[in-house]
């Protein structure tokens, strides 16, 4: 199983968009078993997928099997390890608890499933804590999704050092892949930023243009952009990014 994080400390990029988009795209194009993390307690992924759960996360974080954990989804090759606001507390309690290897946690829970799935797919919040510490010492390749602009080259650069810091500490083997271009209007102002980017962050070739309303009209409706709109920009775009990171994977 190859697990891959997708992240970013600033909010309102995309990573969920982008996670729950490219799980689909995985099963249904590349005939993959996937696994979902959710890993921000806000849950959106799993409102995305429409999952009410007896158990999450924050379950798994504080002990649990995680085989108990999983949910499936109403597409029969992505499952989720969904997450609500009890993620928050669960944060606290791994903190506390100094009986255990706090940023293992994960990494340990997701080696007892990894024959049942291919790919997982871990969606971060905007923020780092311990779960997400936890997320990147369980990955094997970690993306930044970000946009094209000022901000967002902050946030990147910021995020690039917590990365290297975490590949010192916890994780040698953690692959920083690129940043993913998200929300990218085909404006000189864009293709500047896009330059201004390159010189020192490393880019992936796709970049997912802005397409008005309809990520959010699919999530609204609980399916896919692929579903939902198959023709438009943003499905185009991803499954470009799509053949990119697997050719490298």
């Amino acid at each position: 199983m190859k697990t891959i994080s997708l992240i970013n400390k600033k909010g309102g990029v995309g990573k969920t968009t982008i996670t729950v988009n490219l799980a689909y795209a995985l099963a249904e194009s590349c005939d993959l078993r996937v696994l979902v993390v959710d890993n921000d307690d806000q849950g959106n992924a799993t409102q995305f997928f429409d999952v009410t759960p007896d158990f999450t996360l924050a379950d798994v974080l504080t002990g649990m099997d995680i085989r108990s954990c999983i949910s499936r989804t109403r597409y029969p090759l992505i499952h989720l390890l969904p997450s609500d606001e009890r993620l928050l507390d669960a944060n606290v309690a791994v903190i506390k608890d100094e009986t255990i290897v706090q940023q293992s946690i994960l990494k340990d829970a997701l080696a007892s499933v990894q024959d049942l799935y291919d790919v997982c797919l871990i969606d971060n919040p905007p923020t780092i804590n311990a779960s997400v510490i936890n997320a990147l010492t369980a990955s094997d390749e970690v993306i930044i999704v970000t946009t094209p602009d000022l901000y967002g080259i902050r946030g990147v650069e910021q995020m690039i050092s917590y990365i290297e810091s975490i590949q010192a500490d916890y994780n040698p083997h953690l692959r920083f892949r690129g940043c993913l271009l998200n929300k990218f209007s085909a404006t000189p102002h864009g293709f500047r930023t896009i330059a201004k980017m390159r010189k020192d962050i490393p880019l992936f070739t796709a970049r997912i243009r802005y397409t008005k309303d309809k990520p959010e009209a699919a999530a609204g409706e609980h399916c896919s952009i692929f579903e939902y709109s198959p023709n438009c920009g943003f499905s185009c775009d991803l499954v470009k990014f799509l053949r990119e990171l697997m050719e490298g994977m």
